[in-house]
């Protein structure tokens, strides 16, 4: 509210980054209103979102064309084939969009759709036709993103922020130098910003990227004069698209065999594969050289799809019809993107990472649909910054007029140093406000006596159900909260019939209706209890008797394995620091924090957190947490 009259004044666009597009949602369906009611504030707001929130014209049309023959959709697109309840969604869909009754907005679909569907009738930024696209005036996307351009107060969330600036700010927001940004749930950005700085590469996928440009590009040949100003450049792709193939799969050939020479304690399994992190003194060392003819390629293939979009803009029918135009440039643009990394991946592989700190992993055997473990093709190759302060230092916190950063969990020990650090922010000024609600006699944080230590799984999936089937007689609204599927899937499966009665689970349907069933129910006055996960631990607003008991089934902490979490362990360690200390202990304190908060929203809210791992208080360092949560009156059965 403060920065509204500053941005009005120097005729800047006010920003809110906010981490989910259900907090998008909440500011704008119910605080940004409250805020316009009570002041009578004059402004336009405006939610952005990023393209794969919508529906896109082109893609549904596609997807209609194949829904009796069950085919894939796109040549390059090999496993998107819709299985028959699928094919119906999407025709409902289409359905429901032409009679206006949707207005192509992906989270306002009423019932859970799958990732197909998704994947079917979206696109991105690479795939996207633009202005040049004839369903341009409908597209649901471009209709919602006139409204930007006007607004005085555009809400976004971080990820949308984090793609404008990996295009170089901007290009989808308002320019850098003109917003005035107020970033919300601001711990949540190192993790979005690393992940949009992640490259990767599948082996599989890349080859078959190669086959889908060299596909385009015989037939653009055939179509066009030998005397068409991009002949040239089409003659001199084969070859070099062949040789880039053949060393793709030699150097997955080559990793592969070295990965089969470690012992199986050196990887990560899950999910029928396995994953492999590089310490940061260890390469995979590739024939660079094989790969530097690439980028003089790749600028080739750049050349071709931005002709091929061009031809679409213009509509020259006799050179070839739209539709095939259409098709020839999002096949190009797509598979383009598959390949656009690897250079930057290759470099990062054929060196150790002591200088550069760059966490770098594979993972093989993933995906049984693309090839078998034994398979060169089917490995992945990621690297990621460890920490994204670099990224962020040079594309926002250098460029952009003004900026604000808040979150309840920001600071640690009352500090921003750790923060400050990951994000590559000096601290110039930071503010610790003391929240309004009293604690003490507003809520209780109760070890009870069912809580233990929580790594045997079953003896304590086996407790959680049994500490849930003594609630069941209470009239509240619960919410139970996990680390992971397999605990929360565990725990659903020991309950009591009574007591899965009245549970809903996160993902069983949309969330909107799930607690719309879960409001519902406490509106008549019955128990109700919420499973979910850390998603449901962060934003989520359960005021009243929405949440009397908040559950914490396990002290949240990031599962060992994560690449880059690892990596930068193994780094804290060679300069001699502890990585549990400075990294694990923290992280963990802010999503504890984060899902304890979901008790108390108001000042008249009262409740219990009920915490079920015995390690909070059993352990000098659960102390360590301990202190950091809000004053309850502490109960300790």
């Amino acid at each position: 509210m403060g920065a509204l009259p500053d941005a009005m004044a120097r005729e800047m666009t006010l920003v809110i980054s906010t981490a989910t597009v259900s907090l998008q949602t909440q500011l704008i369906e119910k605080d940004i209103p409250d805020l316009i009611e009570a002041t009578d504030l004059m402004l336009t707001v405006a939610l952005a979102k990023g393209r794969r929130r919508y529906l896109c014209p082109i893609r549904l049309e596609a997807a209609l064309e194949t829904l009796t023959e069950g085919q894939a959709i796109y040549p390059d697109e090999l496993t998107l084939v819709l299985d028959s309840d699928d094919r119906e969604v999407v025709s409902d869909l289409a359905k429901a969009w032409a009679q206006g009754q949707w207005a192509g907005d992906m989270d306002q679909i009423p019932q859970v759709i799958s990732e197909s569907v998704k994947t079917a009738i979206t696109t991105d930024h690479r795939r996207c036709q633009g202005r040049s696209c004839r369903h341009f005036h409908v597209c649901p996307y471009f209709n919602e993103r006139e409204s930007w351009l006007d607004a005085d107060l555009l809400v976004i969330n971080h990820d949308l922020l984090m793609s404008d600036l990996k295009l170089g700010g901007g290009v989808i927001l308002p320019p850098l130098e003109r917003m005035i940004l107020i970033i919300d749930e601001a711990h949540q950005l190192a993790r979005v910003a690393s992940d949009q700085f992640t490259a990767h590469c599948r082996i599989a996928q890349s080859l078959g990227a190669i086959k889908t440009i060299d596909r385009v590009i015989n037939t653009l040949k055939g179509l066009l004069p030998t005397e068409h100003r991009l002949s040239n450049d089409l003659e001199r792709l084969n070859q070099p698209l062949e040789g880039f193939g053949h060393l793709l799969a030699n150097w997955g050939k080559a990793s592969l065999e070295r990965l089969k020479a470690y012992p199986d304690t050196a990887y990560v399994f899950q999910n029928g594969g396995s994953r492999y992190r590089l310490t940061l003194a260890e390469c995979f060392s590739v024939e660079t050289d094989g790969f530097e003819p690439m980028t003089t390629t790749l600028g080739r293939i750049q050349k071709v799809r931005d002709w091929l979009k061009s031809l679409v803009s213009q509509g020259d029918q006799e050179l070839m019809p739209e539709t095939d135009a259409e098709l020839l440039s999002e096949q190009i643009s797509m598979a383009l993107g598959r390949l656009e990394s690897i250079p930057e991946l290759v470099v990062a592989f054929s060196n150790d990472a002591m200088d550069s700190g760059d966490a770098r992993w594979l993972r093989i055997g993933q995906d049984v649909r693309y090839a078998t473990p034994d398979d060169p093709t089917d490995l992945e190759f990621w690297v990621s910054p460890m920490e994204p302060a670099g990224a962020l230092s040079d594309a926002l916190w250098g460029r952009i007029g003004a900026c604000i950063l808040t979150s309840a969990t920001l600071a640690h020990h009352g500090e921003f140093v750790i923060p400050a650090g990951t994000l590559g922010l000096p601290v110039n000024s930071g503010l610790v406000v003391a929240g309004a609600f009293h604690y003490q006699s507003q809520g209780r944080l109760v070890i009870s006596r069912f809580a233990g230590d929580p790594r045997d799984d079953r003896a304590h999936a086996q407790r959680i159900a049994d500490y849930l089937a003594t609630r069941i007689d209470q009239n509240i609204g619960m919410l139970v909260l996990f680390t992971s599927w397999r605990l929360c899937f565990q725990v659903e499966e020991l309950l009591d019939a009574a007591v899965r009665e009245v549970t809903l689970v996160q993902g069983q349907k949309p969330m909107a209706a799930l607690l719309n069933d879960h409001e519902l129910r406490r509106k008549q006055g019955q128990i109700s209890i919420i499973f979910g996960l850390q998603s449901m631990a962060e934003g989520l607003d359960l005021p009243g008797d929405l949440a009397n008991e908040v559950v914490i089934t396990r002290l949240p902490f990031q599962p060992p394995d994560d690449p880059r979490e690892a990596t930068l362990a193994e780094y804290l360690k060679n300069q001699g620091r502890d990585p549990f200390r400075e990294l694990s202990l923290p992280a963990a304190t802010i999503r504890l924090r984060q899902a304890v908060g979901r008790l108390i929203r108001s000042e008249s809210d009262t409740g219990q957190v009920t915490m079920l791992d015995r390690r909070l208080v059993n352990t000098r360092w659960g102390q360590t947490l301990l202190k950091e949560l809000p004053a309850f009156e502490f109960v300790e059965e």
